[in-house]
């Protein structure tokens, strides 16, 4: 008798839909869901300075906690409408993962800061999460034609932006370097993994000297510095959307020149010491500018900023 009321009343459950299951906060700005049902998220970088016309890289990783085995979706939003947020990979399976989280902004997009919201969800286990990254617009960069005067490349802003298959861009230096040498320092963002190098013009008898590649970003994701006419050996790998700052030091007299760069948040480090300038440089006692050249893929620009000259 006792047997047949329990399963009499087992029947009653089931018919009636009745699901028993356990709720709990996980930890995130939100989120609730089953045991066993639960994940991290975090990102890197939380932010970041974008020059209006090129586009932000961040890496958002999804991380399991307490075993969780479960599909979380991913998806982004910005406080700026002219802003877009976008994955390379909507999915992270099997509880842990990375994807690619790319912030696109225009050549219109107005300076400013910028909240992309990263939304992730388990909806099987009822989870969910989201986090909060900061995108810093700063002016846009100008596009400059065949030749640029140095009053018109230093603008305020301090920036050249050169699109792909806007040919070699060539701009004035900002002063006259001395017969013994210069420093000149400058920063560099590349809008994503691109084909494109930059480097000074030396006087010539034509009326388009040829520019001197002096520095390289490759499409493979490395900076790498010519030694006279082919590229050294050393390398450091870039971030699509990171700045890099940079310090070049020639010597005119011995036709040698050192490069130094510091990634975003960290220290200068050597990209290359007394190397060979280009065979078209050696000999010269000044320079008649500096220039880049974006060559691949379609859509990337690379921006020079705050160029200076001592």
């Amino acid at each position: 008798m006792r047997r047949s009321a329990f399963f009499l009343a087992l029947l009653l459950l089931v018919v009636n839909g009745c699901v028993i299951s356990p709720r709990r906060t996980v930890n995130g700005s939100s989120g609730s869901g089953g045991s066993n049902s639960e994940f991290s998220v975090t990102a890197s970088p939380t932010s970041q300075s974008i020059v209006a016309g090129a586009s932000g890289v961040f890496v958002v990783t999804v991380q399991a906690v307490n075993g969780f085995t479960g599909t979380v979706s991913l998806s982004a939003s910005s406080s700026l409408a002219d802003i877009v947020a976008s994955f390379d990979n909507t999915s992270i399976t099997g509880g842990s993962g990375t994807a690619t989280l790319t912030v696109q902004t225009s050549s219109t997009t107005t300076p400013g800061t910028a909240t992309i919201t990263v939304f992730a969800s388990d909806t099987a286990n009822n989870v969910s999460q989201s986090i909060s990254l900061t995108a810093t617009v700063t002016s846009t960069a100008s596009t400059v034609g065949a030749v640029v005067s140095a009053a018109t490349a230093i603008v305020p802003v301090g920036c050249v932006n050169t699109p792909v298959g806007s040919g070699i861009q060539r701009v004035s230096l900002p002063a006259t370097p001395a017969s013994s040498g210069f420093t000149a320092t400058f920063d560099v963002t590349p809008s994503a993994a691109m084909d494109a190098s930059l480097g000074f013009f030396s006087p010539a008898s034509g009326k388009q000297p040829v520019l001197n590649r002096m520095i390289a970003f490759s499409p493979s994701g490395l900076i790498q510095a010519s030694d006279g006419n082919v590229l050294a050996s050393p390398s450091l790998p870039y971030t699509a959307g990171a700045t890099y700052h940079f310090r070049l030091v020639e010597n005119l007299p011995a036709a040698t020149y050192s490069v130094f760069v510091a990634p975003p948040g960290t220290a200068e480090i050597p990209l290359g010491t007394n190397l060979q300038v280009p065979s078209d440089q050696r000999g010269v006692t000044t320079l008649a500018g500096w220039g880049l050249l974006a060559n691949a893929p379609d859509g990337a620009t690379l921006a020079v900023c705050q160029f200076s000259l001592q």
